[in-house]
C-alpha cells in the first residue's frame, strides 16, 4: 500500500509539473531571446530597443495581480486543476502569437502593439499559473515533505529557464546571430506553445469538489488577511529581484559582453556556463526543500538574505568583465546557492501563510504584487540605467529591497506561517469534507 501512495504521490506531482514547466518555458523563452529580437518589434537603428522589450516583460509583471485575481478566485471556488488549464492554454495562444507576429519593417509601430497586448495577456497567465501550482503542491504534499514537494515548483521555473537557454546554446552552435533574430526565436517560441499544450494532458480531468461559495474572495482576504498579504508582499520584493537579476539580467551581461570581447565562439561558451549554472539552481531546489523539513524555511530565508548583502555588489561589477567562462560558472553558481535559499522555501512560506478558503488568491495576488512592482521590472530598470550612465543606483535599489525585506521577515512573520511541515495543509475540498463528517456525526 505505501507503494501504491508513494506513486499516487509522484504521478500527482508530475501532473501538476509538467504544465507549470511548459508555462515557465513560454516566459523565460521571452526572457532569454529578447536580446536577439529586439528589433524584429522596434526600429533597428533605436539605441533603446533592449529597454523598450524589457519594458513589455515589464508589463507582463504589471498584469500579474490582474492574473492571480481572476484565476486564484477560480482555483479557490472551482478547483486548482481547472484554474490551471486555463492560464497554461491562455499562456500557449500568447506565445504563438508571438511566434507568428510580423516585423517592425513590415507593420511598423503595429509590431510593438502585438508584443505589448501578447505580453500583457502573457502576464494575467503567469499570475494566475503561479499560484495555482504552488499551491496545489504545498497541499498536495504528505506531512513531513510540504518543504519539497512545494520545492518542486520552484524547480519548474528554472527548468523553464534550463530549457529556454538550452534552446539558445543550440541555436548558437548552429547558426549564427541574423539567423536567430530572424527566425531561430519564433521556431522556440512555436515549440514552447505546443510544449504548453501538450502539457494540458498531464492535467486530471475529473472535477474536483468545489470549495466554500466565499472562497476566492478578495474582500475576505483584505479585510481578515491584510498583514499576511502585506507580509508576503514585502518578503518577496527583496527575493524577487535578486531572482531576476540573477537568472536574467547576469546572464544577459555574460553573454553580451563574451561577444563584443571574443564574437560568438566566446558567446556560445558563456552560454554554456550560464546553462550549467541554471542546471545547478533547479537542482537546488529539492535539495533546499527538504532541508527545509528538517530544520525549518526560516533558518534557509536568513541564509538567502545575508547572503544577498554580501554578494549583489560582486556579481554586478565581476560577471560583466569576466572572459573565463569557467570564471563565470563560478560567479553564477555561487550566487544561485545563496539565491537557492530564497527559491527553494519562498512557495511553502506564503503557503502558510494563509487559510484554505484564500489561500491560492492570497499566495497568487501577494506574489504577483511583489513580482509586478520589483521583479519583472529589474532588467528594464538594469539596463535604463546603464543607458542613462552607470548602474550604481541599480545595485543599491537591489540592497534596499533586499534589507527591507530582511526587516519584515524577521520581525513581522505572521503567526500562521511556519506552522510545523509534520502537518499537511488542509485544502478547500478537504476542509469541505471534514465539515461535512463533522456534521454527520
Amino acid at each position: 500500500m505505501g507503494g501504491e501512495r508513494g506513486r499516487g504521490f509522484g504521478g500527482a506531482v508530475v501532473r501538476a509539473s509538467l504544465p507549470n514547466l511548459a508555462q515557465w518555458l513560454n516566459l523565460y523563452a521571452y526572457a532569454t531571446f529578447a536580446p536577439y529580437f529586439r528589433h524584429e518589434f522596434f526600429a533597428a537603428d533605436d539605441a533603446h530597443a533592449l529597454v523598450f522589450v524589457y519594458g513589455a516583460f515589464a508589463l507582463a509583471f504589471a498584469a500579474r495581480p490582474l492574473g492571480s485575481w481572476l484565476f486564484g478566485r477560480l482555483a479557490d471556488r472551482r478547483g486548482r486543476a481547472r484554474a490551471l488549464r486555463a492560464s497554461v492554454l491562455l499562456m500557449a495562444v500568447c506565445t504563438l502569437v508571438l511566434a507568428l507576429s510580423p516585423t517592425h519593417a513590415a507593420i511598423g509601430a503595429g509590431a510593438a502593439v502585438v508584443l505589448l497586448v501578447a505580453s500583457l495577456v502573457q502576464g494575467i497567465a503567469a499570475g494566475g499559473e503561479y499560484a495555482a501550482s504552488a499551491v496545489y503542491l504545498a497541499e498536495l504534499a504528505p506531512a513531513g515533505l510540504r518543504g519539497l514537494f512545494s520545492s518542486l515548483q520552484s524547480a519548474t521555473i528554472v527548468g523553464g529557464q534550463v530549457l529556454a537557454q538550452a534552446a539558445l546554446l543550440v541555436l548558437l552552435v548552429t547558426v549564427d546571430r541574423p539567423a536567430i533574430a530572424a527566425w531561430g526565436w519564433r521556431a522556440v517560441f512555436a515549440v514552447a506553445a505546443l510544449a504548453a499544450v501538450a502539457s494540458l494532458l498531464a492535467i486530471p480531468l475529473r472535477a474536483e469538489n468545489a470549495a466554500r461559495a466565499q472562497g476566492g474572495s478578495m474582500r475576505v482576504l483584505l479585510r481578515e488577511h491584510t498583514g499576511a498579504l502585506v507580509w508576503v508582499i514585502l518578503m518577496t520584493a527583496g527575493g524577487t529581484v535578486v531572482f531576476y537579476t540573477d537568472t536574467v539580467t547576469l546572464p544577459t551581461l555574460a553573454r553580451d559582453s563574451a561577444f563584443a570581447a571574443g564574437g560568438a565562439a566566446a558567446e556560445t561558451a558563456a552560454a554554456a556556463s550560464v546553462l550549467v549554472a541554471l542546471v545547478v539552481l533547479m537542482l537546488l531546489q529539492p535539495i533546499g526543500g527538504a532541508l527545509s523539513d528538517r530544520i525549518g524555511w526560516r533558518a534557509l530565508l536568513v541564509f538567502f538574505r545575508v547572503g544577498a548583502l554580501v554578494t549583489t555588489v560582486p556579481l554586478l561589477w565581476l560577471v560583466p568583465q569576466t572572459s573565463s567562462p569557467w570564471t563565470l560558472l563560478g560567479l553564477l553558481v555561487g550566487g544561485f546557492v545563496v539565491l537557492a535559499g530564497y527559491l527553494s522555501v519562498n512557495t511553502v512560506a506564503k503557503a502558510e501563510a494563509f487559510p484554505p478558503e484564500v489561500r491560492a488568491l492570497g499566495v497568487g495576488f501577494g506574489y504577483a504584487i511583489a513580482n509586478s512592482l520589483f521583479g519583472g521590472t529589474a532588467p528594464m530598470i538594469y539596463h535604463a540605467s546603464a543607458a542613462g550612465g552607470g548602474t550604481l543606483g541599480f545595485t543599491g535599489y537591489v540592497l534596499v529591497l533586499v534589507a527591507v525585506s530582511t526587516v519584515v521577515y524577521v520581525f513581522f512573520t505572521p503567526r500562521r506561517a511556519g506552522q510545523s511541515s509534520g502537518s499537511p495543509l488542509t485544502s478547500p475540498r478537504s476542509q469541505s469534507r471534514a465539515s461535512t463528517n463533522t456534521s454527520s456525526e
